[in-house]
């Protein structure tokens, strides 16, 4: 029997490794959103469309 607990939530891996710590979790997701989202006058629509453009360009997967 594992001591790990799983859950069911829909994250990726790196976010998985670090649900251990859910506070370390919450901070990490919160940062990253202030970074990409929300510094700047675009909407969230607009900022997500230059996002999968750039990706595209990119061809990064994700």
């Amino acid at each position: 029997m594992s001591w790990i607990r799983e859950t069911d939530e829909q994250l990726s891996n790196i976010f998985k490794v670090m649900s251990i710590n859910p506070a370390a979790l919450q901070a990490i997701q919160d940062a990253g959103q202030a970074i990409t989202f929300g510094g700047s006058c675009l909407t969230r629509v607009q900022e997500e469309a230059i996002s999968t453009v750039v990706a595209t360009v990119n061809r990064c997967r994700f």
